[in-house]
């Protein structure tokens, strides 16, 4: 961002914070109309798997409502909708399919088969896992949304495994008992983008109701521009389909929900830049900044399938809550491992360039097909006088058929076409845990949490050359281990007057060890490890909570976590530089020592009448740091800084007209990209804006997204980079009824 966009932000800002200190003072309640958004503190969260507000929780945690979406469009984007929360990092890898979450400095693991250091629930669903595609959101877990609830800090004694930096749980709309629907249809101008989004509600009789929700869209261009095939790298399209039936009965509350979605969604895009004198490229070589001459590589492809089973039940003694569910997830994802088309490469050779490079025809096409199995019961007592109590059961196990297929050109020497490896992983978890509460005094109260969770993991790899299929020893293996762990946790509570807490929380995290799913090249300098240790973090914080005068509630919290066996993320050292192995370089997963992570965290959120109208801010700032202890190397993918605000403005404009202006701004400083490379990660400020109108049931919108054009670097390496998205702009139109 230039400095002149940096000096009007800041302005801005401070005209903002301006009118927010003299802005008249009423309540919240006074405020609220029908559709908005409850004031933060008032917000009913799971955070402790009870209901709770979330001002009583002694954890920091962040609450996005479904208004607060509707506010900016309906958006699906995971990483447009986390960009606001303190601590959290999306890793944009260009393609939705591999793309991951990191939360206070745990979660890396792009491109490996690792587990996410995040815990991600749908609908108390545990949805990660798998070779690709189960270290983020899918569009689809975010299609008509109710609430998404970020938990900041390792919530390893009641979420389970891989919750070490948090977790991250969403809830999707579920039938009411009216009659209700909308419609929102969005264009987009640059990259031709058409997307249809609809819900349909209808309440069948006191005792049923059910929901339908769909979406398709279709993107046909995009900026990422494939020069050799003549299409767009980013293109996408796809749709997905919902359907729920929701029973309740006294005290018994019962949802089914079945859904399916298929997408083809961009692939990885990345302009090939090799410095002048790098082995091999004596006069270096470098593609325009949204270009490829790869001759392979597609948009990947991905369907995912869920049945999920919800049910509560009231009683004297307290409430039970039960969910069960099924997922199947099916990733196809192609790479051009050498990044040349031949027409490319021959004129590059016959000027004395790319010299390592022998065969344009080199490529890798991956394949996942991941099925899980979860469930999840517990039962939380009703309070009686000072004590409080839950007690639960989970179970996980998932079975994972994942395929590379190399492909390469055949020569006298060597008359392989490549190899093909399929493999099968599986994971059976389960883990009974606890938890204990006690107010000491009126004002005083502690909580213990326990879990005990056993994991038992096995592998199998197999090598066959292609077209003969004869075996290749060194990529056939076949693996089991088998993992178990205490997790805890302890908080104290101290309730202030005015509506404050203060609190303290130790507690501990743990995610299982595993296995790497590719042995990479042979030829590799760097072997690739074949198993890595589980990971477990224990976690220091104190935070407080509470009402900034009448209409601004306020969060602070600062931690320390210690984490034993990191798993970082390295690679085998190819590149196609390199002499000796030149193709793209393969990641994979190893116990790099001890790990410290810390930081400061706040966020605001304020709800206030001004100038006839409703205004919405919410702002969070966050600083970090984190580093291996054994080497002193900075964690990965941590930025020094993360900050946001977003603002939204509604006010009568004519008769029942309602206009709108929705500012959502994000960014962040410093840090680096990988743990073994001093590869520093870019800063960034992003906006996006929309304005609009709304009517009784009829809203008109324009909007943009990365207002200022903003660009910088998403991924490095020695050969690619990736970049962001340019400028976007579209229009939206939304019924509801």
């Amino acid at each position: 961002m230039s400095k002149s966009i940096q000096r009007h932000f800041l302005l801005g800002g401070a005209g903002v914070a301006a009118l927010l200190a003299c802005a008249p003072a009423p309540t919240i309640a006074q405020v609220r109309s029908e559709g908005e958004s409850a004031s933060v503190g008032e917000v009913v969260v799971t955070a402790r798997r009870r209901e709770e507000r979330l001002r009583d929780v002694p954890v920091s945690a962040s609450v996005i409502d479904v208004n607060q979406l509707i506010e900016r469009g309906d958006i699906v984007d995971p990483q447009a909708i986390l960009n606001s929360v303190p601590g959290v990092k999306f890793l944009d890898t260009s393609s939705p399919s591999n793309s991951e979450i990191t939360l206070r400095g745990s979660g890396q693991g792009r491109g490996t088969s690792t587990e996410a250091a995040v815990g991600l629930y749908r609908n108390n669903i545990y949805i990660g896992g798998g070779t690709i595609g189960g270290r983020s959101l899918s569009r689809l877990d975010l299609l008509d949304l109710e609430q998404l609830q970020v938990l900041r800090g390792p919530q390893g004694a009641l979420y389970g495994r891989n919750a070490i930096g948090g977790a991250i749980t969403v809830s999707s709309a579920r039938p009411r008992w009216d009659n209700r629907g909308f419609v929102n249809v969005n264009y987009q101008f640059e990259t031709e983008l058409k997307q249809v989004q609809a819900a349909v509600n209808h309440a069948v009789s006191d005792q049923v109701a059910i929901r339908l929700t769909g979406e398709w869209f279709d993107q046909p261009k995009g900026f990422f521009f494939n020069a050799s095939q003549r299409n767009f790298i980013d293109r996408q399209e796809g749709y997905a389909l919902r359907g729920q039936i929701r029973f309740r009965q006294d005290d018994l509350d019962m949802n089914l929900l079945v859904e399916d979605g298929l997408y083809y969604l961009p692939g990885l895009r990345s302009a090939f830049t090799v410095s002048a004198g790098s082995p091999g490229f004596p006069f270096g070589y470098f593609t325009p900044k949204f270009t490829s001459y790869a001759n392979d590589g597609e948009p990947a492809k991905q369907r995912i399938q869920s049945v999920i089973g919800q049910l509560t039940w009231e009683s004297d003694l307290g409430t039970l809550s039960g969910s069960t569910g099924f997922r199947r997830r099916i990733t196809n994802t192609e790479n051009d491992t050498d990044q040349f088309d031949p027409a490319t490469l021959a004129r590059e050779r016959a000027r004395g360039n790319a010299t390592t490079i022998t065969d344009p025809n080199t490529a890798t096409n991956n394949n996942d097909d991941f099925e899980a199995l979860y469930a999840d019961f517990h039962f939380a007592g009703a309070q009686s006088g000072r004590f409080s109590w839950l007690i639960g059961f989970e179970a996980f196990y998932s079975d994972d058929q994942f395929t590379t297929v190399t492909g390469r050109t055949p020569t006298p020497a060597n008359a392989s076409l490549g190899n093909f490896l399929p493999g099968r992983g599986r994971y059976k978890s389960w883990a009974p845990y606890g938890s204990i509460g006690f107010k000491l005094t009126d004002s005083f109260s502690a909580e213990g949490e326990l879990r005990y969770s056993n994991d038992r993991k096995e592998r199998q790899n197999f090598g066959f050359t292609r077209p003969t299929n004869a075996p290749i020893p060194a990529q056939t293996s076949e693996d089991s281990d088998e993992f178990s762990n205490l997790d805890y946790a302890l908080s104290l509570t101290y309730d202030l007057p005015f509506d404050w807490i203060v609190f303290g929380r130790l507690a501990t995290g743990y995610r299982a060890g595993g296995f790497n799913a590719s042995v990479g090249d042979p030829r590799a300098p760097r072997p690739v490890v074949p198993t890595y240790q589980p990971e477990n973090g224990t976690s220091y914080e104190i935070g407080a909570k509470g009402d900034l005068g009448r209409n601004i509630f306020v969060t602070l919290a600062a931690y320390q976590t210690e984490v034993e066996d990191f798993q970082g993320q390295v690679d085998n050292g190819c590149a196609v530089t390199n002499p000796v192995c030149p193709v793209v370089s393969t990641s994979f997963i190893s116990n790099v020592g001890k790990a410290e992570v810390w930081g400061l965290e706040l966020t605001a959120s304020g709800r206030w009448e001004l100038f006839g109208g409703r205004l919405r801010a919410d702002a969070s700032l966050s600083r970090q740091g984190g580093k291996l202890k054994s080497t002193g190397r900075r964690i990965q993918q941590n930025p020094d800084w993360t900050r946001a605000l977003e603002v939204n403005f509604r006010r009568p404009v004519v008769g029942d007209a309602e206009g709108f202006l929705n500012l959502s701004y994000s960014g962040q400083t410093g840090g680096f990209q990988e743990i073994d490379s001093a590869l520093e990660l870019d800063d960034r400020d992003l906006l996006d804006a929309r304005v609009g109108v709304t009517f009784e049931r009829v809203e008109l919108s324009a909007y943009a997204n990365n207002v200022t054009d903003e660009s910088y670097v998403v991924f490095r390496s020695a050969t690619q980079v990736r970049y962001s998205d340019p400028r976007r702009y579209g229009v939206q139109v939304r019924y509801r009824w």
